[in-house]
């Protein structure tokens, strides 16, 4: 999976997140080994799901298929219970200072 944000200066930043498809016959689950716990891919994004270029396997961790969502800020005020919680949690910036 590509995840897109935005930085605090809007520039764009993004995160891969892989794992091994699992289909069960229902619903298509990205395993992901000791990264963490298996991630449901919704079924509204399943249209997204794309046969990886060559060229770009390898910035994608060498990926055979991928889904791009884009990310943002929760609402003020928003109830966290009415969102998913997927158990990925976004990699460290390593420009950071």
């Amino acid at each position: 999976m590509m995840a897109w944000s935005e930085k605090a200066d809007g520039s764009d930043d993004v995160a891969i997140f892989t794992g091994t498809a699992d289909w069960d016959g229902r619903r298509l689950a990205m395993l992901r080994g000791t990264s963490g716990p298996p991630f449901e891919v919704l079924d509204e994004w399943l249209d997204r799901i794309q046969l990886v270029d060559a060229d770009l396997q390898s910035d994608l961790l060498g990926a055979e298929y991928y889904f791009s969502v884009t990310l943002g800020p929760l609402p003020a005020g928003a109830d966290v219970a009415q969102y998913l919680e997927t158990g990925l949690r976004w990699p460290p910036d390593e420009n950071a200072s």
